[in-house]
Formats: C-alpha cells, sequence, structure tokens
C-alpha cells in the first residue's frame, strides 16, 4: 500500500453511517482474484483492516491534503494541463494493474467542474472495464465544512472523521448523479442513495 501512516479513530467520536452502496461494491469483490483499490482520501486504520481482508492491492493518495496546491483549473493558458500534470504527481503508478474500485469519499465536493473532468480522464486511464467508483455528495446541506472530513469504514459501514482547525464553512456545490457523470468520461451513473446523514451516495461503474 502507497500512503501516509494511518491514524486510529477516535472511538468517542460519531456513530456509523449506512452506506449501502459502498456495502454493495465491497461485497462484489470475488474471493479467488486480485483487484485493486484507489483511495483518494487520507490513509485509515479502518481502510487498510477491511481490504486487507481481501486478496487485494491498496493504493491511498491523499489527494485533500494536496487541494491548496492544485493548479487553477481556469487559468487560460494552462490551466486543465496543469491540473492533469499535477494529479499525475500525485497518482501511484499502475504497476501494469488495473484498478478495480475508486474511492471518492467526498472528494469532488472540494474539486471544481473542470477539475473533477481531469481527474476523470486519468481514473478512466487506469479503471478496469467493469471498474466502480464511490463518492459522497453534499445534497441536503447547502453549505459544507471548508476542510473534507476524512471516512473510513467501520465495517461496511462508514465513519466521518471532521478536519481539525478550520471550521469555516463554504457553499456546497451540490452536484448531480448526471452533472458528475458529464465530468466522468468512461463512467456512467450506476446507483444513488439518501444516507442518513443527508449526503447522497454514489455509484458509478465502467
Amino acid at each position: 500500500m502507497s500512503s501516509n501512516a494511518a491514524r486510529p479513530l477516535d472511538e468517542s467520536g460519531p456513530e456509523p453511517i449506512r452506506a449501502p452502496l459502498f456495502a454493495m461494491a465491497v461485497e462484489a469483490f470475488e474471493d479467488d482474484r486480485r483487484h485493486v483499490v484507489l483511495d483518494l482520501g487520507r490513509a485509515r486504520a479502518g481502510t487498510v483492516d477491511l481490504f486487507g481482508r481481501y486478496r487485494c492491492r491498496l493504493d491511498v493518495v491523499d489527494l485533500p491534503s494536496h487541494l491548496s496546491a492544485m493548479p487553477d483549473i481556469d487559468d487560460e493558458d494552462q490551466g486543465p494541463q496543469a491540473v492533469e500534470r499535477w494529479l499525475d504527481g500525485l497518482l501511484p503508478p499502475t504497476r501494469g494493474e488495473t484498478v478495480d474500485l475508486v474511492l471518492c469519499w467526498n472528494l469532488l465536493n472540494y474539486l471544481p467542474p473542470g477539475a473533477i473532468e481531469a481527474l476523470g480522464r486519468r481514473l478512466a486511464e487506469r479503471a478496469s472495464p467493469q471498474a466502480r467508483l464511490h463518492a459522497l455528495i453534499e445534497y441536503q446541506a447547502t453549505r459544507m465544512p471548508a476542510v473534507p472530513a476524512s471516512f473510513a469504514p467501520a465495517g461496511l459501514e462508514l465513519l466521518a472523521d471532521p478536519a481539525e482547525g478550520d471550521t469555516a464553512a463554504i457553499p456546497a456545490p451540490r452536484y448531480s448523479p448526471k452533472e458528475l457523470e458529464k465530468r466522468l468520461p468512461g463512467f456512467s451513473s450506476e446507483k444513488t442513495m439518501l444516507l442518513g446523514n443527508g449526503m447522497q451516495e454514489y455509484l458509478y461503474r465502467r
């Protein structure tokens, strides 16, 4: 696994969130086949524990911690190309394997549409023919924390660990499934579900 050191969750934190589409994506893993999981969030002990039960390669990128260094997608001279180069410096080498599951967690809420397109192009290049992409999108709330929370599996449920320090709020983009589908080349919306915390769970498939 390529990642930063995993930090244990605070056991006094919030209750786990039922995430049926996340569970569906993981339960589809076949025991007799190797799988590759690309986690775009922070390294968490729960993620390592869950996917350690499978014949699985887990790559953890932690894009949220690098968002402040992301080039301006709207730069007229090199916006999209600069963002793609930035992503190339963060995404792990494929090592001859394709990705079966991409875990975006709540990252897409913090990317402008053009940056989602750039990320989508890079993911499409490394995704297997039946790859899935899972995302959590702000749906009911019109505002969200300025810094992404960190999500980790607790079994097949999810725990949200709020970012420390910055308590400011910013407008939530509230992307629709079809809007994101347009920005994720090669991926089609498979299923959506409203979660108990007011977020929408999206599952896309190649």
